[in-house]
């Protein structure tokens, strides 16, 4: 065959290809049965109820995953207590209670050094770890500590800074 016959051939088989790719792949026994649609749910809910709901099943908590989580809740669980303070500032004058900053310190000042210690660690520790992790998340967006080493290295170091903070703090 000449060239120009070879080329037209190989054009033509491709667009047979192209146009019907199903002829050319092997096809395999399928067994099929019609389902009316109470069937199908319970066929649907019963394959559902096979699969892990939550990848809780099926991985080991890790540094990376459990820090990633607690950066979450503790973020979370900081701006629902300024949402609460602000919002007591807001709604106290309307039930005739006072929340201003001398009622706040005085409220302070009454409590008992546990009492206070506690606070302070309770809003002190989340804030630290919060803020040094944020860090950490700030240096994977520039592309540092994203090899498995540097990742733990660097949430060792969160932890450790965390906890020096938090002590730092409270001793003051």
């Amino acid at each position: 065959m000449n060239r120009l016959a070879t080329s037209s051939f190989t054009k033509s088989a491709l667009r047979q290809v192209a146009a019907r790719p199903a002829a050319y792949v092997p096809a395999r026994v399928i067994s099929t049965q019609s389902m009316d649609n109470q069937q199908a749910l319970e066929f649907l809910n019963a394959r559902r109820a096979e699969r892990p709901s939550s990848p809780w099943h099926i991985y080991q908590p890790q540094l990376t995953s459990m820090s990633s989580i607690a950066n979450r809740a503790t973020g979370a669980a900081l701006s629902a207590a300024m949402y609460a303070l602000f919002l007591g500032h807001l709604g106290a004058p309307l039930v005739g209670a006072e929340l201003d900053s001398a009622a706040l310190l005085e409220s302070w000042a009454a409590l008992p050094g546990w009492a206070q210690l506690s606070a302070k660690a309770a809003v002190v520790g989340p804030a630290a770890y919060h803020t040094l992790n944020g860090f950490r998340h700030l240096g994977w967006d520039m592309g540092y500590f994203l090899q498995l080493k540097s990742s733990y290295m660097a949430g060792y170091a969160v932890l450790a800074g965390t906890a020096v903070s938090t002590a730092a703090i409270l001793a003051l």
